[in-house]
């Protein structure tokens, strides 16, 4: 296959998904079928069932695209932050930024895959998960800086944190975007952060115990980190 010809086939795919993101954000995705998709798309069926074997193929594809673009969004906003409390004020920001600017892909992503067993089975799942090493690792720093608590396992911490914001989100979208989802956001971090800082306040005791204190903790529920939660 000739680069030209590939470059084609990559458009024109790129081409079907936003329309997909599209037509399944805009309704159910029992609802849309793959000739809304076509039309949006301004390619025949048969072009979209040579990217995809089916309709649920292509939804389930969707988050490749999205979750890179998810990445790299937060790696830039991350870039100058150095200590892991103020990170994870910035990720809460950016989740729901994310979110709030990309209406028809949160619709998808909270209303549809997460909720779907099969989509578990992809590799676009993992993908969708693959972020959140970088979610983990930034827990994991807080835990040694004694900025977040270190009583609990990270995977815990993290499916809080994750739960408390896709919750948010998902309300949001079900009260068909009602409210700007980033008027509550200085309270709702403030809630999060409060919630996993260290009891006390007292950091700088809670850093120098910090390390021996995860270790031992991590060796009682290492099972947790092979876990998918949500």
């Amino acid at each position: 296959m000739s680069v030209t010809h590939q470059r084609k086939k990559d458009a024109t795919r790129e081409q079907i998904v936003k329309a997909a993101i599209e037509v399944f954000g805009g309704k159910s995705y029992l609802e849309a079928s793959i000739s809304e998709i076509a039309q949006k798309a301004e390619v025949a069926e048969g072009t979209i069932y040579q990217h995809f074997k089916n309709k649920e193929d292509l939804l389930f594809f969707i988050p490749n695209d999205r979750t890179n673009a998810f990445c790299e969004g937060l790696e830039l906003h991350l870039q100058g932050i150095q200590d892991a409390r103020n990170k994870l004020a910035k990720f809460a920001w950016y989740y729901l930024y994310f979110f709030k600017t990309n209406p028809d892909y949160a619709r998808i992503a909270m209303l549809e895959l997460r909720v779907n067993r099969n989509f578990q089975k992809t590799n676009g799942y993992r993908l969708f998960r693959g972020w959140l090493k970088m979610l983990g690792d930034i827990i994991e720093q807080g835990q040694r800086e004694g900025s977040v608590r270190n009583d609990m396992d990270p995977v815990i911490i993290r499916e809080l944190l994750l739960g408390t914001l896709e919750h948010y989100v998902t309300r949001w979208l079900l009260k068909d975007e009602s409210w700007d989802l980033l008027e509550f956001r200085e309270q709702t971090i403030e809630l999060i952060m409060n919630g996993i800082k260290p009891a006390g306040g007292d950091e700088a005791k809670t850093a120098a115990a910090s390390k021996g204190a995860a270790e031992g903790r991590r060796s009682k529920v290492e099972p947790l980190k092979n876990k998918q939660m949500v």
